[in-house]
């Protein structure tokens, strides 16, 4: 089981005139990155809650957005003006130089926490309890998104350690014919710079032996063969964080690749190096996007 970084969840509760709502968003990021943007003073609050999101997503670029309305669906807050006006006499001289569009502007103004403040923004405990209860059935559904989306790049993956897996079974088909060329290409190019009869037929046959031993590439076969199957494990595991591990591997897996490739001298595995090197770089696409 597999979680993707990306993820979504809301939730919302109402209690006595009042509706809570939580948002959780996040994409991806190499380490955890969360913002909170809140009607509330969280004060002490706030980092018990980064504490229970970074516990529940673990890693990625996260935005929760809690906010207050009345039961009539109507925020509740009153406008700063002063600040309103503002931000707004600094903005439009920016967008009218960029040409950028600012009709959805007030609007986006009035999702800034300062701009839209309620009379008494401090958190009582009652409120507290609520907040918490919310964000816990959030973070639910954010997990599931996420345990969702995870299904989708798993199969993903699974069907590109297949494809590679079954290149290099076909590289098997080639190899007999592989070091025959070899030899011939070595041959005929000796015999292009002195008389056959004056080649030492065991020293030939020597350097010949020793010059394919060096291109022997059973080794870097074996390798990726473990590195696939050490993936499908990974893949396996009963734990919620493998987006390192697996890319790691997938490093490995692109070394012995390149190697393969630089040994093959044969444009039928030169053609299934190919078709491995663009299934790993599908890999390394979506584990950048694993938890």
């Amino acid at each position: 089981m597999i979680f993707s970084m990306t993820g979504f969840g809301a939730s919302k509760k109402a209690f006595y005139d009042k509706i809570l709502s939580v948002e959780i968003k996040s994409v991806n990021s190499k380490i955890i990155d969360i913002r909170i943007r809140s009607p509330f003073n969280l004060r002490e609050k706030e980092n018990i809650l980064r504490k229970e999101v970074a516990d529940t997503a673990l890693r990625g670029k996260i935005e929760v957005t809690v906010e207050l309305s009345s039961a009539n669906s109507t925020t509740l807050g009153i406008i700063n003006e002063e600040l309103l006006k503002s931000y707004a006499m600094s903005i439009k001289p920016i967008a009218a130089d960029l040409e950028l569009d600012t009709s959805g502007l007030i609007a986006g103004l009035l999702r800034i926490p300062e701009v839209l403040a309620g009379g008494n923004n401090e958190l009582s405990e009652e409120d507290w309890l609520i907040l918490e209860a919310t964000l816990d059935d959030a973070l639910d559904r954010f997990q599931a998104y996420k345990q969702e989306e995870g299904k989708a790049i798993e199969n993903d993956l699974l069907a590109c350690i297949n494809t590679i897996e079954e290149s290099l079974v076909k590289i098997r088909d080639f190899e007999t014919e592989r070091i025959d060329r070899i030899r011939e290409r070595i041959t005929n190019g000796l015999e292009e710079f002195m008389p056959t009869e004056s080649i030492d037929k065991n020293r030939f046959e020597q350097e010949l032996i020793y010059y394919i031993e060096k291109i022997d590439f059973s080794e870097e076969k074996s390798r990726l063969s473990q590195h696939c199957k050490y993936f499908r494990e990974t893949l396996e595991l009963d734990e919620v964080s493998k987006g390192r591990t697996l890319n790691f591997i997938s490093q490995e897996m692109g070394r012995e690749i390149n190697t393969l490739g630089a040994k093959a001298y044969q444009s039928d595995i030169q053609r299934l190096i190919v078709v491995m090197k663009d299934e790993l770089e599908k890999i390394k696409e979506q584990t950048a996007n694993i938890v």
